[in-house]
């Protein structure tokens, strides 16, 4: 059995080697409208050094949230002779992991940005999730964004603007940004501003961004229960997460960097009973 998780950025399996040992491996983001021929060779190469041909995969991604993009992610897994057993929304796995079968509210920043109710069984109601062009507030690309417009703006320190030049390699920022893979360039700039997250300006950043992903994705839900949420933002930014929280009035749970594992553990424990 394998089980991925893929985000905007990267995706996770987890599977039993052949000697038995649980194993993972990071490599490409699978989500259904990125799926090129280049990451097609990258988890080829994975299928074929891991023997995971003939495996049963249970696949959660960003992006997997219509029919057709989930007939993307399938007919993409079965070129490598996997089983597909279930291609779920992220968010899904998010709710597995945090809740397993009880109710509750889960939240998920990485790249994207997305929240949910969950009933114990299915998602009943998901907000934000709109994409990087229309929302994603308080996502990696949000942040990535709002430093952008403040280094334009000059309203940086000098050493951040040194660090952002460097990240770019001192070349055109504008231009490199709308490139083809410029949604994941932009989130990286996440980096930093964890770097930097004692600076005032960056503290400001970080609270509209988190302030503006509690307006546009936890009030719709209008619900009391903490939100546990999942993601590399939300892991490395907790304290400035929680402040953000308090302020507008949520309650911050429990924080995983990633579903997977437990999303792992959660179905080898259901096949097996």
């Amino acid at each position: 059995m394998i089980v991925v998780e893929s985000g905007g950025t990267k995706s996770t399996w987890v599977f039993h080697d052949i000697s038995g040992q649980q194993k993972s491996i990071t490599t490409v983001g699978l989500h259904p409208q990125e799926l090129s021929n280049s990451k097609l060779k990258v988890i080829s190469d994975l299928i074929e050094v891991e023997q995971l041909q003939g495996s049963s995969v249970y696949f959660f991604g960003a992006g997997c949230e219509s029919n057709e993009a989930k007939n993307k992610v399938i007919r993409f897994l079965e070129k490598f002779s996997l089983l597909v057993q279930q291609v779920e929304t992220d968010i899904y796995a998010a709710c597995v992991a945090h809740l397993g079968d009880t109710e509750g509210v889960i939240g998920i920043l990485g790249t994207g940005a997305v929240a949910a109710h969950f009933d114990g069984h299915k998602i009943v109601q998901q907000t934000s999730g709109l994409g990087y062009m229309l929302g994603d507030e308080g996502s990696g690309f949000d942040i990535g964004k709002r430093l952008l417009q403040s280094y334009f703006r000059k309203e940086l320190p000098f050493l951040i603007v040194q660090e952002i030049d460097a990240y770019f390699e001192h070349k055109p920022v504008l231009h490199r940004i709308y490139e083809s893979d410029g949604r994941m360039f932009v989130a990286g700039l996440t980096k930093i501003a964890h770097k930097f997250r004692s600076e005032i300006v960056i503290q400001k950043i970080l609270n509209r961004s988190f302030i503006d992903f509690c307006t546009t994705a936890l009030q719709p839900l209008n619900l009391k229960f903490k939100v546990h949420m999942i993601g590399s933002v939300s892991y490395y930014f907790e304290k400035e997460l929680d402040k953000a929280f308090l302020e507008a009035g949520f309650q911050l749970g429990n924080i995983e960097k990633e579903a997977v594992f437990k999303v792992f553990s959660y179905l080898s424990n259901k096949n097996s009973a």
